[in-house]
């Protein structure tokens, strides 16, 4: 009988498993390698001359149900983001014109219509074929092809491509429509536009992700009565037969796993894989990448004030971002699977990321001498490549393991790689022991 539970990661799923165990009745040990807690969702210590610099832009929407109760618990649902009530999307194309997407009140599907009919960025005819690939997108399953293909086989080239399909994917999936599957991006649109607009709408945070998640872990933890030890890496594990006997860490140290314990691992599946071989249930995962700069200008630069702009055939960068608050002058450009820049220099991010800004944002000033931090995270996420969602295995046991529980927003939750995943992947984890 389990009454005992070691979890193996203290990011997002990690927490709500060790949260949703201990509400079960179970005594719950939580260790994790860094020094902090909220996984790839934190805000290095390192600062620019405007703030704190996140690890990355994260957004959240308001149909992520299971990341909002793990909120709820830590207190920052309410103070750490702008909640719309419905869903604005911004726009600006390399020739410098600016667009917007706002859907009204209503069921999500059904504003989306006359959103898109009333959307002046497309002409006349490029709007009813999106519109038609909208419908379409709502109703079935794609076959399990790239992306790029559903959207040639729809008509949607051209404008619609450009506006919706492109920042829509580079969003969810964090990669090009060429290299990702269509079925699992088609499922999470008509999760996010099931029900209300405010379902669909963006929340954009108001404060570092250490403020909104890791900072009030620690304390949520304490009171939940869960254990935690930061900066104790998990570096091997023992297996015998069928169970893992033990944890040993960085610093030389075992931990023996008692008959009464269960092991959680909520690592990402690179980790998991080299600690618990085999436990992923099939061939080596890929990883996209996320390539992020953060300017700190001490004037405003001439950027519009909008929070979140997708940026329409941009390369190498897809999106600007600033936290809600934020100078003028303090923004950052995201370029999603930024494959392209992970073996750049800095210095030849920044300047791509300048001359990017003069092409979308001509009137912007950004001095050669303005203040920057790069951010490049090699395996922000899994790319679901064609055929790689059905390998994933499902949260909960490990197949041939006795004592091992699996976790993680690369897990099959129906979902990619989001907060919200990796959220309901540690409550099903938890669910299973």
């Amino acid at each position: 009988m389990t009454d005992r539970a070691i979890v193996v990661g203290g990011g997002v799923a990690g927490l709500c498993a060790a949260f949703e165990l201990r509400d079960r009745g179970l005594e719950v040990e939580l260790v994790e390698g860094h020094g902090w807690l909220g996984g790839r969702a934190f805000s290095p210590r390192a600062r620019l001359a405007g703030g704190v610099v996140d690890n990355g832009p994260h957004v959240v929407l308001g149909a992520y149900r299971h990341f909002r109760r793990l909120l709820r618990r830590l207190g920052t649902e309410d103070t750490g983001f702008v909640r719309p009530r419905e869903l604005e999307l911004h726009y600006r194309d390399g020739r410098g014109q600016g667009a917007h997407l706002r859907l009204g009140r209503g069921p999500a599907w059904l504003a989306l219509g006359p959103a898109l009919l009333r959307f002046t960025a497309l002409a006349p005819a490029e709007r009813l074929r999106a519109l038609r690939g909208v419908v379409r997108a709502s109703l079935g399953t794609a076959p399990r092809r790239s992306l790029a293909d559903w959207i040639a086989r729809h008509a949607q080239e051209g404008g619609p491509r450009r506006y919706l399909w492109d920042p829509l994917c580079r969003a969810i999936m964090n990669a090009e429509a060429e290299e990702i599957e269509a079925r699992p991006f088609l499922r999470t649109l008509r999760r996010a536009f099931a029900g209300s607009g405010a379902g669909a709408a963006i929340w954009l945070p108001r404060l570092p992700w250490s403020e909104i998640v890791g900072e009030p872990a620690s304390s949520a933890l304490a009171r939940a009565g869960v254990v935690w030890t930061p900066g104790r890496r998990v570096v091997a594990a023992e297996r015998r037969a069928a169970r893992i006997a033990a944890l040993r860490f960085g610093d030389g140290s075992e931990r023996r796993v008692a008959a009464n314990e269960t092991v959680v691992s909520a690592v990402p599946w690179h980790a998991c894989e080299r600690l618990f071989p085999g436990a992923g249930g099939g061939p080596p995962l890929s990883g996209a990448a996320i390539v992020s700069i953060y300017f700190s200008v001490p004037d405003d630069c001439g950027l519009p004030p909008e929070p979140l702009i997708a940026l329409v055939d941009g390369r190498p960068f897809h999106f600007l971002c600033r936290r809600v608050g934020a100078r003028p002058g303090e923004f950052a450009l995201l370029g999603a699977g930024g494959t392209s820049l992970t073996g750049a220099t800095v210095e030849a991010i920044a300047d791509a990321a300048r001359e990017q800004l003069r092409r979308h944002f001509p009137a912007s000033r950004i001095p050669a001498d303005a203040s920057f931090r790069v951010v490049r995270e090699a395996r922000a996420t899994l790319l679901l490549a064609p055929g790689v969602d059905a390998r994933r295995p499902p949260p909960g046991r490990a197949r041939g393991f006795d004592n091992l529980v699996l976790c993680g927003d690369w897990t099959a939750v129906g979902l990619p790689s989001t907060l919200e995943g990796g959220a309901d992947s540690g409550d099903r984890a938890a669910a299973s022991v």
